[in-house]
Formats: structure tokens, C-alpha cells, sequence
């Protein structure tokens, strides 16, 4: 199934980087079209449950993404020019070479080894489900962060492409994110960079506790390896940190966007007596803007952004639909372009470039498949 559609034409005045620009700069989004095809993965005759296949990520080359299953304890690795299944490699539940906890999040690195941080501590391992490192790091004693209970978190936990650093964003339950955590793993040590520009996320999340179970909602800190270069980035505001792993330097970029707010405002109740009070609360947010992660383009060399407004919040008889945006930055984040998609009600949640082309994950009923977006401009 293919389908071609035109996004209508939107002028801006743009402003980027936090440097002063021409107003007379040119919005490349401006004449934006996309097309979008729905692709099926050939699995052969694999046996599988394609919604499971929700932990992915790209491989160092671009070219392969890999996912885990959970049900079988497998890591899948398909190809997206063949958009093709080729193996799938089996790891252990138990043992000394097993995978200990959830794997919620984990990073290719070269010669297709996986990092993990399995809810016991980081690890490095081979396509052949063979334990190549295990850390032995006692990350809260090293930025002396204190935990409070189950649910202190080290949200993103990420190593280096170098394999010298860790990174992630430590934060308890309910209170504010403290920072970038970044520990030098040879030296053992470690620090906790403030990110003051992203403080504003706290005021616009929702928690609902009872007894001994709790639940969050609303806007957070997320932490990214994109392009070389990591971004630490809010659902809140656009702006952005950008720490650089190989000098060691964190930046703060600021945009001054046109076509939306460039920060949320206002103040909510940030706990919430009922799940129903919560979805409220947070329907009331998520009317204001929400920008989402970046993905690199590497033949363009551009990075893409989503976000949106109007969110509404799908229930029994209403279907989840929002007002979405496309977001376009050059290598130096410096604003490129800005777009209202008419035709969408709903942005990718995540996805990959692959010659110029962005593939996001979508089952296509009992088969693996792909939904593919081209940025014509």
C-alpha cells in the first residue's frame, strides 16, 4: 500500500542556535511533501510475535537494526535494504552469561556487540549471546547519588562509542531528574552535570501512588546517542544539551522557533489522587507543544525532529490523534526548517534513517514490517 500526499505551505521567520539569522532565511520545509510506504519484513518461516519485537536498535553501519524478543530471549537482526529477517541469535535467562533483568533499552557497537545495562549492571556482549564484559561499577557510590527505594533510576544508561564513559540521567521517583551523569569507567570516577535550562521538565509530570504501586505520566529527560554526539533533551522546552565524549564538554543550544512555543508554561497539580484525575492532568499538558527525540539523517546531513500539540488522550471512544510537526536542524543545530503536517494525527514514536529515507518499526498483522517516510524538499 502506497500513499502520496502534499503538506500545505506554511512562511516562517526563523531564528536558530541563539544566533541572530536573516529573516529572509529560507524555510526548506516550505514545499515539504511525503510519501509513505508500508513495508513487510520476509521472516521466512520464523515463528514469532511481531509486537514484541518493541527493544530495538540500529546497527553502527546503518544498514541492519536489531531487536530484542523477550519471549525467546533473542536478539533479531533484519535487514533494512533486503527488509529482510537473517538470524536470530538466542541468549541465556540464566547462568553467568545470562541477560539479569528487563532489557528496556540497549546500543550496537562496532563489530555488532550489544551494550546493556540489564537492571543489574552494564554489560558487553557478542551476537553469540557470550558475556564479553561485565562492569563491576558501583555507579551510585561513584557520583554519590542516593536512591530512594525500587524506584530510583538510571534512565538512558548508554556507554561511549569508545567504550570509556557512561552515561545516563540518575533520578529518584518523583522528584526532579539530577543531571548528566558521566563516569569515567577505567578511572572509576565520576560526576553529575546540572542541566538548569531542562529544569522546567519536573513542573509538567504527573505521578498517581497508591500503596505500593505508582505510575508517571508527562514529560521527562531523555538522554540520546545521535550522530556521534549525545543529546540530552526534554519533552518541554526545545531547547537542548549536547555533550561531546571525546572533549568532554557539554553545551547548551537554544532555538527560537516560529511556528510553535518554544517552552511549555503554566503550573499543574503534580500529584493526582486517580488514575482518571492523572489522564486528566496530563491531557491538560500535552494541549501545549511536546518535542520529541532527534534522528540523524546522514545523507543529508540534517537532524529531524517531532513534535506536537493538541495531544488527546485515547480512551474507549476516542482514538489518540494530535497536531503534529516536523522540526529540521543543520549539523551544528542551527534551525533549517518547521512544518505543521496536515495529514497526520500521529507522529512515529521512534524510527531510523536509512539512505535518506525514515524507517519507523510497525507490525503489519502476523508479519514484522516497517512504515517508510520520505522528506521530499
Amino acid at each position: 500500500m502506497k500513499r502520496l500526499f502534499m503538506i500545505s505551505v506554511l512562511a516562517l521567520l526563523a531564528a536558530c542556535g541563539g544566533n541572530e539569522k536573516d529573516n529572509n532565511q529560507t524555510n526548506i520545509l516550505e514545499d515539504l511533501y511525503v510519501s509513505v510506504d508500508t513495508l513487510v519484513v520476509d521472516s521466512g518461516d520464523e515463528i514469532f510475535v511481531p509486537d514484541m519485537l518493541f527493544a530495538q536498535a540500529q546497527s553502527e553501519d546503518g544498514e541492519k537494526l536489531f531487536s530484542f524478543y523477550e519471549p525467546d530471549f533473542e536478539f533479531f537482526e533484519m535487514s533494512l535494504q533486503e527488509m529482510k529477517l537473517i538470524e536470530r541469535h538466542a541468549f541465556e535467562r540464566e547462568g553467568p552469561e545470562s541477560i539479569k533483568g528487563w532489557v528496556d533499552n540497549f546500543q550496537m557497537l562496532k563489530g555488532d556487540e550489544i551494550f546493556l545495562h540489564d537492571e543489574v549492571s552494564p554489560n558487553l556482549f557478542s551476537l553469540e549471546g557470550q558475556k564479553t564484559r561485565k562492569y563491576e561499577l558501583d555507579w551510585k557510590e561513584i557520583i554519590g547519588f542516593k536512591t530512594e527505594g525500587p524506584f530510583s533510576l538510571p534512565n538512558d544508561f548508554h556507554i561511549s562509542p569508545d567504550k570509556s564513559k557512561f552515561l545516563f540521567i540518575p533520578m529518584n521517583f518523583g522528584e526532579p531528574a539530577e543531571g548528566l551523569a558521566i563516569i569515567d569507567i577505567e578511572k572509576k570516577s565520576g560526576q553529575i552535570k546540572k542541566l538548569p535550562a531542562l529544569d522546567l521538565t519536573f513542573g509538567f509530570q504527573v505521578i498517581f501512588q497508591q500503596e505500593n504501586s505508582a505510575s508517571f505520566f508527562g514529560d521527562n529527560l531523555s538522554l540520546q546517542l545521535v550522530n556521534d554526539r549525545f543529546i540530552i533533551h526534554s519533552g518541554s522546552t526545545a531547547n537542548v544539551y549536547v555533550y561531546d565524549y571525546k572533549l568532554d564538554s557539554l553545551s547548551l543550544i537554544t532555538f527560537d522557533h516560529q511556528l510553535v512555543e518554544n517552552n511549555k508554561s503554566g503550573e499543574f497539580d503534580q500529584k493526582a489522587d486517580s488514575r482518571e484525575r492523572q489522564m486528566e492532568i496530563v491531557g491538560q499538558i500535552r494541549k501545549q507543544i511536546t518535542f520529541e527525540k532527534f534522528y540523524w539523517d546522514p545523507l543529508r546531513k540534517i537532524y529531524f525532529r517531532f513534535g506536537t500539540k493538541n495531544f488527546v488522550m485515547p480512551s474507549k471512544d476516542v482514538k489518540r490523534s494530535a497536531d503534529c510537526y516536523l522540526f529540521a536542524y543543520d549539523e551544528d543545530f542551527n534551525l533549517l526548517g518547521e512544518k505543521l503536517l496536515e495529514q497526520f494525527r500521529n507522529i512515529p514514536y521512534s524510527g531510523y534513517f536509512y539512505e535518506g529515507a525514515f524507517y519507523t518499526y510497525s507490525p503489519q498483522g502476523d508479519d514484522a514490517g516497517f512504515i517508510k517516510y520520505v522528506f521530499n524538499f
